[in-house]
């Protein structure tokens, strides 16, 4: 076969894209903006025949601090600066038992603008679009008329529970406070957490910086400070996914794979990691093995476009190109705007 693009190809990470900012002559209210965010993001679950998430009021509060914090800052981040805190020590604060959970940050023009960006962006519309999780707060704050920030914060409620009352907001306390270390304890029972900003002997600490250095473009250091994490934690699951996707984007598909194996076998249902090891199969040439992955994530997954276009990919690898075609159609007709995907289309039907 011949015009097949190099496997290097395959490695599109998609990310939210902003646009320049325009103003706007009406301002909705936030609280307005607030459910018409929900509203499109229960219609997309509903859609892919999911559940609905249930709005719940102290995670919106979270994620509307987190929101005026990013506007106020003219940032974009999952960590608190002001504050000194990650995501997960944000609502660890509020709900210490939760055991999932996950937040998407994003700034556009509208909320329509930012409905349909959170939903091209493969890591974002997975926290969108998870099954297991059953509740969301949604926070939003504007830096001017043009930009739009936005803070989701998703959960699973502990098995047969309601999510109850938070046990402390971490924006109680000063600015600072937590990063100092004069934040207060929080007593569960017999379980006391202790919030602070993580140090050097703490695998947040270098996940954090590892995240920092992916996002400033600096794969190598974000390498480094991965797999430093992973060596305080070997059980980190975030560190090792997010190493994962490091080591694809470094030609590294077969350090990548053992890493997601070792994730898929300790949770099989983890999509992400499903879904990503399809893409290291890929770059390995194991195009047969790509393709039953891309297939077992659809069957969970059957409006995740990105999917549908790594299915195409592996078919087209294969030499069959109609059902490579049929495949990445699909993922345009989720996701007219999937660029891959057209550009796949158009090499098969030159065919």
């Amino acid at each position: 076969m011949t015009g097949r693009p190099p496997l290097v190809a395959l490695l599109w990470i998609s990310l939210v894209f902003l646009p320049a900012a325009h103003a706007q002559q009406a301002v909705p209210d936030l609280n307005e903006l607030a459910d018409e965010t929900l509203e499109l993001l229960n219609l997309s679950r509903q859609e892919a025949g999911l559940n609905s998430l249930t709005p719940h009021k102290a995670l919106s509060m979270l994620a509307t601090r987190h929101s005026q914090e990013q506007a106020a800052r003219g940032r974009i981040s999952h960590y608190s600066y002001e504050f000194g805190l990650s995501t997960e020590r944000r609502i660890f604060i509020s709900y210490p038992d939760l055991d999932r959970l996950a937040e998407n940050v994003a700034r556009n023009r509208s909320v329509k603008l930012l409905h349909e960006a959170l939903l091209r962006s493969d890591g974002h519309r997975q926290n969108r679009m998870d099954p297991k999780f059953t509740h969301v707060g949604v926070g939003l704050a504007r830096a001017n008329s043009a930009a739009l920030y936005l803070t989701e914060i998703f959960v699973a409620a502990p098995k047969g529970r309601d999510l109850g009352d938070p046990v402390a907001f971490y924006f109680d306390a000063s600015p600072g406070s937590y990063e100092q270390g004069d934040g207060p304890l929080i007593e569960v029972g017999t379980q006391v957490i202790t919030v602070g900003r993580p140090g050097p002997d703490d695998p947040e600490h270098w996940t954090v910086k590892g995240i920092d250095a992916y996002q400033s473009g600096d794969l190598q250091a974000a390498k480094t400070f991965f797999q430093i994490s992973l060596s305080l934690n070997s059980d980190y699951r975030f560190a090792k996914y997010k190493l994962s996707r490091v080591l694809l984007e470094t030609g590294l598909p077969g350090d990548a794979a053992i890493l997601l194996d070792e994730l898929l076998n300790d949770d099989p249902s983890d999509l992400a990691a499903k879904a990503t090891r399809g893409n290291a199969a890929i770059l390995l040439e194991n195009f047969k093995g790509a393709e039953n992955i891309f297939r077992a994530v659809l069957v969970d997954r059957l409006n995740d476009a990105t999917s549908w276009y790594g299915l195409g990919l592996a078919l087209e690898y294969q030499d069959r190109i109609a059902e490579a075609e049929s495949a990445y159609r699909q993922a345009l007709h989720i996701d007219p705007t999937l660029a891959p995907a057209q550009i796949g289309l158009a090499r098969v039907t030159r065919h």
